[in-house]
Formats: structure tokens, sequence, C-alpha cells
């Protein structure tokens, strides 16, 4: 075969995931003469089944892709998602954190976030550990929508961020955000209370919930 790249003879130089591959006897750049189809086809499916709680590896054997491509096409897709722009004001918002791990039980995580009290939008949200620094990121962001009211559990670090006026501390006045993270918790595989499937890297929760919450 003719070299793509210079036009040269190519000389077959060994196998890979059974295809032959090829190398150029003037640039030396390896070729096959077949590609798998781009995996960018694959797109729109696999942000469906990430929101239906299939894990990495099953993705992968479900689109009979290497799990790295899969996770490769999960971080493209993130990056071109942006949080949709909120002009609304004078609303109430429930803030709260949802605990899972990455890699083990011994690391802990959280996803910290808001929603709009009346039609459960999210606003905003945050994975990290639970501090001061990364609640801020959400409290901010919903502080720049002048809200009415701000619900949050018993947290102590709340107090410090959000205005006493505003700042409201009840426990049936996050119903609906606790029912979002049963909502999270039964469609993202990763956040299951009972798993095995934690995610390896904050990075990944983060795109994987990019893609839930984002779409």
């Amino acid at each position: 075969m003719k070299c793509k790249y210079c036009n040269s003879n190519c000389i077959k130089k060994g196998k890979q995931n059974g295809l032959q591959k090829y190398q150029c006897t003037t640039c030396r750049k390896y070729q096959q003469q077949t590609y798998k189809k781009k995996l960018t086809m694959h797109n729109e499916m696999i942000v469906k089944l990430n929101n239906e709680g299939v894990g990495i590896r099953s993705i992968g054997r479900i689109l009979s892709v290497s799990k790295t491509s899969v996770q490769r096409l999960i971080e493209n897709i993130s990056k071109k998602l942006r949080k949709p722009e909120i002009t609304e004001c004078n609303q109430s918002y429930e803030i709260d954190e949802l605990r899972t791990y990455v890699g083990n039980r011994k690391n802990e995580s959280w996803v910290m976030y808001a929603i709009n009290k009346i039609n459960g939008k999210v606003i905003d949200f945050a994975v990290g550990r639970r501090n001061k620094e990364n609640l801020q990121k959400v409290v901010k962001t919903v502080m720049q929508l002048i809200p009415s009211k701000m619900y949050t559990d018993g947290l102590n670090i709340y107090a410090s961020l959000i205005p006493k006026t505003m700042h409201k501390v009840f426990q049936y006045n996050i119903n609906k955000i606790e029912r979002k993270n049963l909502t999270l918790r039964t469609h993202l595989k990763r956040l299951s209370r009972k798993t095995i499937c934690y995610s390896k890297s904050e990075k990944m929760l983060e795109n994987s919930l990019k893609l839930y919450l984002l779409n």
C-alpha cells in the first residue's frame, strides 16, 4: 500500500487488535489500511447510556470500542457543554451535598449543588471535598441571582457564606433536593450507595455529571 503521508511504499509491520499495521519505508510512520468508524458517531448514544447508569466498561462493550476511547469521548463531550444562562431573580433555592467515593470507600468525595425550589432546575454544582472553597462556588452562583431564600441542611459552613436574612435551615424545606439526590443515585451507577463502580477520578465524576445535568 501507499503511505497516506508521503505516498511512498509501506511494508507490513505487525498487527494491532487483529488489524494489519504498515510502516512507511520513507517517513517511517505507522498506519492501517482500514480504520474503525469514528467515535463521534457514538456521541448521542454515549450520553444516553451514561445518563441511564451504564458504566464506562459496559458502554465500551455495547458500542464495541475500548474503555479508554469511551473515557476520552466523554471528556470531549463535557468540554463542549456550557452552563445555561439563568436570568431569574427573587427565587428560592435549595443547596445540599451528596457523598460518594473516588477509587475506594476510604476516599470520600462530594457533589455539592443548588436547585430552584419551584421547578427543580439545577443552578450550579461542584465536585470535591466538602469545604468552604467548593461550597462557595455554588453559593456564589446562586447569590448572583438575587435569591429571596436559600434553604440548606445544618452544615455550619453555610452560616459564613449566606446572609442570615435569606438563609433558612429546616429539614423539611430541602425535600426537593433530597429527592433529587435519590434520582441521581438511581440514574448514575457511579453514585449508587451499594456499588463497587466508583469513579476512578474526580474529573471523570464531574464529566459524567455534566452529561447528566447540562444536557
